[in-house]
């Protein structure tokens, strides 16, 4: 008796449970049941010019037959088939360059979606003004008795190549390319005795980039620029223990395309003339030459690097009976000038020879 008692409540209770459960859930089964195909995951975005690519794996759900790509808050979209590929590759064209949100949803056969905003992810498309702030590889440029030296500077690895365009010898377009990322040095043998331009394009591909940018830049070219041995005569009309340093290491920097300054590569290290003093090696202060050229590799003038006068009155005037004139073929300037101060005009003449290394 007491079994079939318990059977009873058993039953009631059961039946009881399932009925409060139906009419808790009846709001959210009045439509059917909700199926939620497979998601697709590990999304990349892989920036282009005006375009990216998006990399994704499918999800393993074989009965996925389609992708739809929301972005631009859902008011754009890109529809792809499905394919047996688990890792897919898609390109969205025609995007302004800025910052993308990509929303993917799969498909299935019955017209099923995956969870909406199950699969995200961002990503750029690139354009003038990311191509605008690339910077071309750096190169110093400077010439030598073997040709035109060109020192790289090192770069990382967003950067794939740099070309160089010059004129050759013969007077012919010349090109050259390099892809090596540390610093080094190459010497263009062919290079034109009258070359003045130099036309650098550095090719960058971002980090996952699926398109190449380019920086561009024309770098002036002074065929005096390089290091040389100076030699000549020097007079000091005021002091007769101070003499001449040749022979003499020295740099003609650049300044400008037509400017350049002499360096001493001997005992300073920067833009001052060294003299000897009772044999001693001493430089004058406040007083470093800079030689103005025209575009004929005529010295047209020299002044003095710290002003014309410096603080303590010095200045750089050019001797007009020199030669003063540089000449491409045997890369050897000459050049005769003055320094100057109160209480003597010409107070030292400098009568030179620079040899290009």
């Amino acid at each position: 008796m007491k079994y079939i008692i318990y059977t009873l409540l058993l039953v009631a209770t059961g039946w009881t449970a399932c009925t409060k459960m139906d009419h808790e859930y009846a709001p959210y089964l009045s439509n059917g049941e909700i199926f939620y195909t497979g998601v697709p995951t590990r999304l990349e975005v892989h920036p282009g010019r005006g375009r990216v690519e998006l990399q994704f794996t499918r999800p393993k759900d074989p009965n996925v037959t389609r992708f739809v790509i929301y972005w631009s808050n859902r008011s754009k979209h890109l529809e792809i088939p499905a394919t047996d590929v688990m890792v897919q590759k898609v390109i969205i064209p025609d995007l302004r360059e800025g910052e993308y949100v990509f929303e993917m949803v799969a498909y299935d056969k019955a017209g099923n979606p995956s969870a909406r905003g199950a699969a995200i992810v961002s990503g750029s498309s690139l354009g003038q003004a990311y191509e605008g702030n690339l910077q071309a590889r750096r190169v110093t440029v400077a010439n030598s008795q073997s040709g035109i030296l060109l020192d790289f500077t090192s770069v990382d690895t967003v950067c794939r190549y740099t070309t160089l365009g010059y004129t050759t010898l013969p007077g012919a377009a010349g090109t050259m390319m390099y892809s090596n990322r540390d610093a080094f040095r190459d010497t263009l043998k062919d290079a034109s005795l009258q070359l003045s331009v130099i036309k650098l394009k550095t090719a960058y591909v971002p980090p996952s980039g699926i398109d190449t940018f380019y920086a561009r830049q024309e770098l002036a070219v002074n065929l005096l620029a390089g290091k040389y041995v100076c030699t000549g005569q020097m007079t000091d009309n005021t002091t007769a223990s101070l003499t001449g340093p040749y022979p003499w290491n020295v740099t003609l920097r650049p300044v400008t395309a037509t400017q350049l300054e002499l360096v001493d590569d001997d005992q300073t290290n920067d833009v001052y003339h060294k003299i000897l003093s009772d044999g001693n090696g001493s430089y004058y202060g406040s007083f470093g030459v800079v030689f103005n050229l025209d575009n004929h590799y005529r010295v047209i003038s020299v002044v003095n690097k710290y002003g014309q006068p410096s603080s303590n009155g010095r200045s750089a005037e050019l001797d007009p009976s020199g030669v003063n004139t540089f000449d491409p073929v045997t890369r050897i300037l000459r050049v005769k000038y003055w320094m100057n101060q109160p209480g003597s005009t010409h107070r030292t003449s400098f009568d030179e020879t620079f040899t290009m290394k």
